[in-house]
Formats: C-alpha cells, structure tokens, sequence
C-alpha cells in the first residue's frame, strides 16, 4: 500500500501542526483508491475540540458536513491526520480509535521532527503505509 501525497499537501500539513502547536492539529484526508494505491486530492483540517496537546476529537456535525461535500464533488473519504507535539508514531489512545476506522488511512504528523507517517489498521494489526511525495 502507498499514499500519494503533493508537495504541497506535505507542507500544508507541516504548516497546520506548526499553526496549531501544542494543541494536536486534525484533519480528514479525501481522495481515491486503486489497488494498492491511495492518491490524496484533498485534506481538509477541523478544529480539535479538545483543545489537547494529547488527544484529538473531530466535531461530528463539522465531519459529516464534509463528508457530504466532499463525497459529492466525487471523493471518497479515505482517512485522517493529526499532529503529534513530538514524535509521528501512533499513541496508545491513536491505536484504540483506529480500530473503529479499519482500513482508513491515518497520518500522523510531528511537530518536533518536521516528520510525516501514515498507518492503518488492517485485521487488527497496525501497518505503516508507505508516502510518495509528488
């Protein structure tokens, strides 16, 4: 599996994990998916309505508005991101609520490193995903 990200995309993300430090930055990512190959065409970042510098929470009326918009422009929904102050691996609570989200994509970006992962959650097992920067 690979993620196809923009360069442009790379620096948005480092950009809003920046803006957003020491509260985790979060997002959704919205793109298409061909075989083994995510292409990511869209990241839309939300507020965290935690306002924490550990954990994450999307505003689910925030999230379905859109999720409807941008499924109808013909985008499937294919994962998140969020921001870790440090390091850009999946915490324990980060592991817990993939589970929910088998399959989808989960970028992690670091604040400290300038780093970006991706993982999912695949018959219960985490998998780093590759990224291709373009």
């Amino acid at each position: 599996m690979i993620v196809r990200l923009s360069r442009n995309y790379i620096n948005l993300l480092l950009e809003e994990a920046r803006r957003k430090y020491p509260i985790e930055a979060c997002g959704v990512l919205f793109g298409s998916i061909s075989g083994d190959e995510i292409r990511v065409k869209e990241i839309v970042p939300l507020r965290n309505v935690l306002k924490s510098e550990a954990m994450f929470q999307i505003d689910p009326e925030e999230f379905l508005r859109v999720l409807v918009e941008y499924e109808g422009k013909g985008l499937q929904h294919i994962g998140f991101f969020h921001s870790h102050p440090r390091y850009a691996s999946p915490s324990i609570i980060d592991l817990k609520y993939m589970g929910l989200w088998p399959e989808s994509i989960w970028i992690i970006v670091s604040h400290l490193e300038s780093r970006i992962t991706a993982y999912r959650i695949i018959n219960g097992r985490i998998e780093e995903v590759s990224i291709s920067i373009e």
